[in-house]
């Protein structure tokens, strides 16, 4: 992905109504491609498995973090 910056003039960005969508301002490509039922399915099968492993990382996290502020002592 290449970063790049846009500077628009409030004039452009009036005569959008005051829209900052991307694709006011630039064409946005889509690029597709064609792939059978079975690889779509293997696919999505590895992008659950990814998103099942963040989610379990994540709550182990939320564990962790949880136990780290129990720990805590303050007084008032």
């Amino acid at each position: 992905m290449e970063d790049f910056a846009v500077v628009l003039s409030y004039d452009q960005i009036r005569e959008k109504n005051y829209s900052f969508s991307a694709g006011q301002y630039f064409e946005v490509k889509i690029e597709y491609s064609d792939i059978t039922p079975a690889e779509f399915q293997a696919k999505m099968g590895d992008f659950t498995q990814n998103l099942d492993s963040l989610f379990a990382e994540s709550a182990r996290l939320e564990g962790e973090i949880r136990k780290q502020l129990g720990g805590l002592k303050y007084e008032q």
